[in-house]
C-alpha cells in the first residue's frame, strides 16, 4: 500500500468511537481524568493503538525521512523506526532528549536512522523541504503559534506534504488530559486549512478516546484538451 493512498478512503470525518471503548468518565477539579499510562509500557500499546495509527498513516514508512513533531520520550519515534523509518525526534524538553539519545544508543542506531534535535516549544527545527512526513501526537494543543508552527511544518514537507497528528477527543474521557488542554478537530482542521493544504480530514473510529488527522496538497493536473499542440502554449 502507498503511504499516502489512505486520503482518498478518509474524506469524510468521523467522530464516532469503536463499541468497546469504556463508558467516559466525566472529569472535574476534585476528580480529574486519570493520568496517562508510560509511553514504555503495554498499557499504552492497548489504548494507542499504534499499529492501527501507522495503518491510517499508509502502512509504508520504510525508506521514508519523518520528522516526528513534539516526539516526547520518543514512544512513537522507535515504533515508526521498527518498521523501517527514517526519523528525526523533536522535542522542547532535554529530558525527553536525554531519554530518546539513551535509547538510540543501546539500539545503535546511527544517525542515518535516527536525529534528535532539542528546540524550542513552536519551532520544528526543520530546513525547508527536509523531510517526507510529518507526524504530531498529542502536541499540537501545546503549540503556542500554531499559524506559524504549521507554516513550518508544510515548508519542511516535500510535497504531497502529509503531515499527520492524533489528538484527544473534545470530550471526557478515562484517560488523556483535561477538557482545557484539547481541542476539537474541527478547530484542529481549521487551522491546518490556513496554510495551503488541500486535502485535509479526520478519523476517530478506531482508536479509543483519540482522533487521527491528516493533511496533505494535493496538485491536480487537468488533462491537455484534445488537439491541442503542447509548444502551441509556450510564450
Amino acid at each position: 500500500m502507498r503511504l499516502f493512498g489512505p486520503f482518498a478512503l478518509l474524506l469524510a470525518v468521523s467522530c464516532s468511537t469503536t463499541p468497546d471503548q469504556p463508558e467516559a468518565v466525566v472529569q472535574t477539579p476534585e476528580a480529574p481524568a486519570a493520568s496517562v499510562p508510560s509511553s514504555s509500557t503495554a498499557e499504552r500499546d492497548a489504548w494507542q493503538k499504534p499499529q492501527i495509527i501507522l495503518e491510517l498513516m499508509g502502512n509504508d514508512l520504510r525508506g521514508r525521512k519523518v520528522a516526528d513533531l513534539k516526539a516526547g520520550d520518543g514512544y512513537f519515534t522507535f515504533k515508526m523506526i521498527e518498521v523501517g523509518a527514517n526519523v528525526i525526534a523533536i522535542d522542547d524538553d532535554p529530558a525527553n532528549i536525554a531519554l530518546i539519545e539513551a535509547r538510540k544508543k543501546e539500539l545503535n542506531l546511527g544517525d542515518d536512522r535516527l536525529q534528535v534535535r532539542l528546540v524550542k516549544l513552536g519551532e520544528t527545527g526543520l530546513a525547508p523541504d527536509e523531510v517526507e512526513v510529518c507526524v504530531m501526537i498529542h502536541g499540537f494543543v501545546r503549540i503556542p503559534n500554531k499559524l506559524e508552527f504549521i507554516t513550518q511544518v508544510y515548508n519542511a514537507t516535500q510535497e504531497p506534504k502529509p503531515f499527520f497528528l492524533v489528538e484527544w477527543l473534545n470530550s471526557a474521557t478515562p484517560i488523556g488530559p483535561p477538557m482545557s488542554d484539547r481541542m476539537s478537530s474541527e478547530k484542529i482542521m481549521d487551522e491546518i486549512g490556513m496554510v495551503g493544504y488541500t486535502d485535509i480530514g479526520a478519523y476517530s473510529a478506531k482508536i479509543p478516546y483519540q482522533v487521527f488527522l491528516f493533511a496533505s496538497y494535493q496538485t491536480e493536473v487537468l488533462p491537455m484538451p484534445e488537439g491541442v499542440d503542447p509548444e502551441s502554449l509556450l510564450p
